[in-house]
This record gives structure tokens, C-alpha cells and sequence, in this order.
């Protein structure tokens, strides 16, 4: 019953996606990461890999929803 519940929610509202905003360095440039994560853990895993570059600085991780169908 529960996975039934969850097929027909994913289909009406779609799968849940994170992605991570990180701004450049010493500019006021934000752009969203390369990667769609599909779950928390994977964005978390992501957000802490940039947190040890230069380059980039961690902004925010944004939910939305997304039907690929």
C-alpha cells in the first residue's frame, strides 16, 4: 500500500531533487552546481566536497520537484 501511495505521488507531483547554488570566490557570481542530487545524503556529500575548494563557496541547497516523464 505504501508503495502505491509513493507511485502515484511521484507521478502527480514528481521526484524530489536537491542542487546547490555556490558563488565564485571574491565575486558576486552565483550559479547552480553541475549536478542534480536525487537524494540528501548525496547533496550533503557534494555541498562538503566544495567546501574544501578555493574557487568555489557554498551558498544554499534548493528542493524542487521535478517530472521526468
Amino acid at each position: 500500500m505504501i508503495q502505491l501511495f509513493r507511485e502515484i505521488s511521484t507521478f502527480l507531483f514528481g521526484t524530489r531533487c536537491y542542487a546547490i547554488i555556490i558563488g565564485e570566490r571574491g565575486s558576486d557570481r552565483y550559479d547552480i552546481a553541475s549536478q542534480i542530487h536525487f537524494t540528501k545524503a548525496s547533496a550533503e556529500a557534494h555541498r562538503r566536497r566544495i567546501e574544501e575548494t578555493r574557487t568555489y563557496v557554498y551558498i544554499t541547497t534548493i528542493t524542487f520537484r521535478w517530472r521526468r516523464r
